[in-house]
């Protein structure tokens, strides 16, 4: 199976804002594609970058860790970053991880989406 089976990021832009949504794990063979796909989303200069995080099936310690350098390019890039969609579980891994990968904590909601001027990608 190829790597692209398990991860798929798809992302859509307006006047102030990103959503990049991503399907499947969270893990050390697709975090170098989150990474990627955050970089190209970043190229719109979003004010406010929302990640989906609806349809992850798994999220371990090295996708954490993805999602921390995520949240430091998003700042570096001079947006703010709004996690979305979170399951569960993997909110409760965010909320109570001994040695959280990211200070301060992240938004964990996000206000309501636009759902005009919107370009697929």
């Amino acid at each position: 199976m190829e790597v692209g089976e398990f991860f798929q990021a798809h992302y859509m832009h307006w006047e102030s804002g990103v959503l990049l949504r991503v399907t499947g794990e969270l893990d050390i063979a697709t975090a170098p594609l989150l990474h990627r796909a955050a970089a190209d989303a970043l190229t719109h200069r979003p004010r406010r970058f929302y990640l989906d995080l609806t349809k992850v099936i798994f999220c371990d310690t090295t996708g954490l860790f993805a999602l921390r350098n995520l949240a430091d390019h998003v700042q570096a890039a001079g947006a703010r970053l709004y996690l979305t969609g979170l399951h569960p579980h993997l909110y409760r891994t965010i909320s109570n991880h001994p040695h959280p990968p990211w200070t301060p904590p992240l938004p964990l909601t996000s206000p309501r989406l636009p759902h005009s001027r919107t370009t697929f990608q």
